[in-house]
């Protein structure tokens, strides 16, 4: 009698086999895949060995001494026997076999371009030239894809290409926030502390993450990036002005007092005067003490907490009438803000304050307390 069996059971027969044939043939696509990649990427590797061998040659090798009369090009067509090789044996490759060797040739000279300083450094740039390379990356700057400009703004840096410049000096606009700040850091090493005026002037809307890398770069260049902050608190965008404000405390650049005290005064964003209201403080210099002491009744809070914090980091006497007159009329954190700032105003300033813990105020007398035990006092013994 023979067996026979439900339809279904064949269909699942049918599904499994094709499932296990499947498993397969991908199992098999990656072993093959894999192998590939393992055979590419040892042929690179053995590439860039031997291209690493041959730029360490042709980069430091001394090159005959040229008389003085020599034209300003000489230099160059020395250059130019150094590379010729090189270059010949490309020409002599299919466009597939160049592909490869160039992708490996620009990551050595990159690698290279970290380390050299001087006249190798002047050599790699023009390989860089010569071989194509910087004319590739003007035209990445292109692309559509966000990523691949960033990284042709990052390697027109690496490879000191000024041709590239102008590129760079667009993409400060580029809607991508790492595109912007490669073309920062770029623009840094090509152009040196004078692209910041250019930076200052073109972008817009800082970014948190631009204002770190932006803070890293100036405090390298410390008082030198003094006159582009001083410019840049004119500019029309309060990131920049902020910014800048925030840098040239953090420098502690007192000659940008007078700069400060007109955008204390005269700024159109109260948020940006309460910020050179803090940074007056923070540079703790007394010419500013008679502007700000008019801002302490100042209606826009953040202007106003901020001007008589920086009071108390100046710390002078002639601060404390409108201090004292301020603190009965303050409540909560305004009040414990002046208390701190007429505390730090002297001998004058802590004896108020013990006189404020008899005063019959319970919440004054509290607030008093507090402060005179932050400055080390004890309000027992008032």
């Amino acid at each position: 009698m023979t067996a026979t069996y439900p339809i279904e059971f064949l269909i699942i027969m049918g599904f499994a086999a094709v499932a296990t044939l499947l498993v397969l043939v991908i199992s098999v696509s990656l072993v093959i895949h894999k192998a590939i990649e393992f055979q590419r990427s040892w042929r690179q590797e053995r590439l860039y060995g031997q291209y690493s061998s041959v730029f360490a040659e042709i980069l430091l090798q001394d090159l005959p001494v040229l008389p003085p009369e020599a034209k300003p090009g000489a230099i160059l067509h020395q250059y130019e026997s150094l590379i010729q090789p090189v270059k010949k044996r490309l020409a002599a490759m299919t466009l597939g076999q160049r592909k490869v060797h160039e992708e490996v040739l620009r990551r050595v000279m990159i690698d290279f371009a970290q380390d050299l300083s001087g006249e190798p450094s002047e050599r790699l740039v023009y390989f860089f030239y010569v071989l194509g390379f910087v004319e590739e990356q003007l035209r990445l700057m292109k692309s559509r894809h966000w990523w691949i400009r960033a990284h042709a703004a990052r390697e027109i840096g690496q490879v000191r290409a000024r041709k590239g410049i102008a590129s760079l000096t667009a993409a400060l606009e580029d809607h991508h926030q790492d595109v912007r700040n490669q073309a920062i850091q770029s623009l840094i090493v090509l152009v040196g502390v004078d692209a910041l005026d250019t930076i200052f002037g073109i972008s817009r809307n800082l970014s948190k993450w631009t204002e770190i890398e932006l803070s890293v770069i100036i405090m390298n260049f410390r008082e030198e990036a003094v006159p582009s902050l001083i410019n840049a608190l004119d500019s029309r965008d309060d990131s920049i002005a902020s910014f800048a404000i925030e840098m040239l405390a953090e420098i502690g650049f007192t000659q940008a007092v007078d700069a400060l005290l007109h955008i204390l005064q005269e700024h159109r964003n109260p948020a940006v005067r309460a910020k050179a209201a803090e940074a007056l403080g923070r540079l703790g210099d007394e010419r500013a003490e008679h502007a700000l002491l008019m801002f302490v009744a100042n209606p826009h809070a953040g202007l106003r907490l901020r001007s008589i914090e920086a009071l108390g980091s100046i710390g002078t006497p002639g601060a404390l009438p409108l201090l004292q007159g301020r603190l009965t009329l303050s409540a909560g954190e305004e009040q414990t803000t002046i208390a701190r700032a007429i505390g730090r105003c002297g001998a004058q300033g802590r004896l108020f304050l013990e006189q404020c813990i008899h005063s019959g105020d319970s919440l004054i007398s509290a607030v008093a307390a507090q402060v005179l035990e932050e400055l080390g006092a004890d309000p027992a013994k008032a």
